[in-house]
């Protein structure tokens, strides 16, 4: 029993001197820098450290972070808390020294397009173009970019206007009560523009509030939603651990949803490739015009001896094309979800933005028939539209950070006014967040959500609404300063994608109708918004950011 005791206390006790001696192995790697030093006791990235704020969020909420520095850096998602104060105070680059590695945080906007122009993550099914580098990204990059074109997005154009039509529709028969599913109806509505455009499924819009989840997941999409609401914890546990018999009943559904997508995958896979070995057209699905843009471009490179970027090109393996679908899916879910349930609610709270949208919509959009709402025609002129999404991003940007890594070799970067030499295994993060928001980019109100920062106007003192809506462009900010979809040669392929997707949806739900907040007993209107924009506000970050209690505010529609 004494040896047990023993056991019990030795293994907690050099745990804890481990932690402190790689705590002071890291601090003597950061002091080097002449950089300003934070300590935390752990990573941020720390897998045991992230499973337990995620499993028990109700605890983490009564922690005080903000006055205690030791931890603040520790929760997941601070960065959108702290905004640009940590860089105000420090400068515009510091270190983040924990047990781990350590973490250079950057929010100088040309440094930022330098880390950019130099992750390894979202490899649950396989290698895709988000986690390699060097040259295996140019491979993949090249191999990958075909599914993002314009003929794409006439899809995702259509796709989007007709499930926002059904959306809309379901949201009117809710009254005067209002729909407290409007971030959750978002994600349904990306969901289905998803899996129309990546694998030519067409499903019908079915509010949140209609839905059992206690159904068992039959199809594509419900094991793809079941991945995606789960997806941080895929990342962090192996696909085995959720065939364990003791885990909650949840946990094994999320295994069978990973085991469904992956079997769908193959054989949609299986069954491109024996198109393509007949000689027949593919089916035009996502899997479909992976597979035959690496085959024709390696072939390309061979038969023609070729001595550029295609020449001695390999196909993309089927671990590489399962991986890229997943990551495909993933970015192009779960951001434009999260976008559209934010912008939702901004713009309840904002009645005066919706009239600002309303007027460009009715002067571009003149009949109702939404088939006559060309892609090509409509799109580029829906500038006002596309603010409300660009304004959100910059506020309510999905990734706060996008880390990279300086791998085995040092490197060298210029911030706080001189070069700056970082050692071999450090993370270099340009923290968006702080970017986003910094007074020196966006002005004394860069805390305020306000979509017409993004307009200019060439005539801005005429009177007319159509030469004014004509002259209108979108302003361009300090190169660095956003990077909702990234920077430089990684930039996210599907940007357009997103905006067409948000465009059209934002474009069928407010050109004839208005939102309003859910009045409860007791509270003004002003205050209501007040309320909205409190749970807006209310913000956490599992692997991506997300509103707290989203479905506490009720939203009623109407016409206008």
């Amino acid at each position: 029993m004494a040896n047990i005791t023993l056991l019990l206390v030795a293994i907690p006790l050099l745990w804890l001197l481990w932690g402190a001696f790689n705590l002071f192995t890291n601090y003597q790697k950061a002091s080097r820098l002449r950089v300003p030093l934070v300590f935390a006791p752990v990573s941020p990235d720390n897998p045991m450290w992230i499973a337990i704020q995620t499993a028990f969020p109700f605890v983490f909420q009564y922690v005080p972070f903000q006055s205690m520095p030791w931890i603040r850096y520790c929760r997941l998602g601070w960065e959108f808390h702290d905004r640009y104060k940590t860089h105000e105070r420090l400068g515009d680059a510091w270190m983040l020294v924990t047990p781990n590695r350590n973490w250079l945080y950057v929010a100088q906007n040309d440094a930022a397009v330098d880390i950019f122009s130099r992750n390894q993550m979202l490899n649950v099914f396989g290698p895709n173009v988000s986690t390699a580098e060097g040259p295996e990204w140019q491979r993949q990059r090249k191999l990958t970019a075909t599914p993002f074109n314009d003929q794409k997005n006439v899809l995702v154009w259509a796709e989007a206007l007709r499930q926002a039509e059904d959306m809309l529709r379901s949201w009117l028969a809710y009254g005067e009560k209002g729909v407290p599913s409007t971030a959750d109806d978002s994600r349904t509505l990306a969901l289905h523009v998803l899996a129309f455009a990546a694998f030519q499924k067409s499903y019908p819009f079915k509010s949140w509030m209609n839905q059992n989840s206690s159904d068992r997941p039959t199809t594509y999409r419900d094991s793809l939603a079941i991945i995606l609401k789960n997806v941080l914890i895929i990342l962090v546990l192996p696909v085995k651990a959720f065939a364990i018999p003791f885990l909650p009943a949840k946990w094994a559904r999320v295994g069978w949803a990973v085991t469904e997508f992956r079997r769908y995958m193959l054989a949609q896979l299986a069954e491109e490739k024996q198109l393509a070995a007949e000689g027949k057209q593919g089916s035009g699905n996502l899997i479909s015009n992976l597979l035959r843009a690496s085959d024709e471009l390696a072939q390309s490179g061979q038969s023609t001896r070729q001595t550029g970027p295609a020449r001695g090109l390999k196909p993309l393996t089927q671990d590489e094309i399962l991986g890229n679908v997943f990551v495909f899916n993933f970015a192009g879910h779960d951001t434009t979800a999260i976008s559209l349930g934010y912008s939702m609610l901004l713009m309840a709270a904002h009645p005066g933005v919706q009239d600002w949208v309303a007027e460009e919509l009715n002067y571009y959009l003149l009949s109702d028939d939404r088939q006559s709402w060309k892609y090509d025609e409509v799109f580029p002129k829906l500038k006002r539209t596309l603010a409300v999404l660009l304004e959100t991003l910059r506020l309510y940007n999905p990734l706060p950070g996008i880390p990279k890594y300086t791998g085995d070799q040092p490197q060298v970067l210029q911030a706080n006014g001189r070069d700056i030499n970082i050692p071999k295994d450090t993370l270099v993060v340009p923290n968006l967040m702080a970017l986003h928001t910094h007074p020196r980019y966006w002005g004394e109100d860069s805390l305020t959500w306000r979509p017409s920062r993004w307009i200019e106007t060439s005539d801005p003192h005429t009177s007319t609404l159509g030469t004014r809506l004509r002259t209108e462009s979108i302003k361009s900010p300090s190169k660095g300063s956003f990077i909702a979809w990234s920077e430089g040669m990684r930039n996210c392929p599907g940007k357009k994608f997103a905006q067409v997707e948000f465009v059209a949806t934002m474009a069928t739900v407010f050109r004839n109708h208005k939102a309003r907040p859910v009045v409860k007993h007791g509270e003004t209107l002003d205050e209501a918004k007040v309320r909205v924009l409190n749970v807006v506000k209310n913000s956490t970050v599992e692997l991506l950011l997300q509103m707290k209690d989203p479905d506490s505010v009720a939203v009623t529609w109407a016409p206008r």
